[in-house]
């Protein structure tokens, strides 16, 4: 059932050159005002220390390291390290937002697949945040300790499936206002 699109409208006629001006069209102005801007901000505010910084003293004092402490406990001994300066976040938060700012790329382009099956979105939402819960959760208790990259997988997932369910409601909103 095809209820957000027209019956003609496919994933061809969004990539054609004939219709440049398609992209910008089914999106509410959110999309690129706020939502991928912001998106675009906390990844590079994350992965930008090791960038800027040599040494861990240099991190510690960092804006980047100030800025996300509000969103993250950046535990060093769960933080990717570049050399011997951490990113911003701890590994699921790198992947977090790593994987929200890819699931918004590819999924702004794949949208129309996306949008007719809103439903199954809504199945990954919860599925994946049951196991980044539970994942969180079990470590919390100690009852496992998860490795950083697993960590940064189910972040990634997470962010990923945040990623499409944006870009699902800034295609809804723009359709109906």
């Amino acid at each position: 059932m095809n209820v957000l699109y027209p019956v003609n409208m496919n994933f061809t006629t969004i990539c054609t050159p004939d219709h440049p001006k398609i992209l910008t069209k089914k999106f509410h102005p959110l999309f690129f005002t706020v939502v991928f801007p912001v998106s675009v901000f906390f990844v590079v505010v994350a992965w930008s220390p090791p960038l800027l910084f040599n040494t861990l003293a240099e991190w510690s004092g960092s804006y980047q390291k100030a800025l996300l402490s509000f969103v993250c406990h950046q535990q060093l001994s769960r933080t990717w390290l570049i050399g011997e300066v951490p990113l911003a976040v701890c590994s699921r938060c790198t992947g977090i937002y790593t994987g929200l700012l890819v699931g918004l790329v590819i999924f702004s382009y794949f949208s129309v697949w996306v949008n007719k099956s809103v439903h199954m979105v809504t199945r990954f939402f919860f599925v994946s945040t049951l196991i980044l819960a539970g994942d969180g959760f079990a470590n919390l208790f100690k009852i496992w300790q998860t490795p950083d990259y697993l960590r940064t997988l189910i972040g990634g997932f997470w962010g990923a499936v945040i990623g499409i369910m944006l870009v699902t409601a800034m295609v809804v909103i723009n359709k109906h206002k």
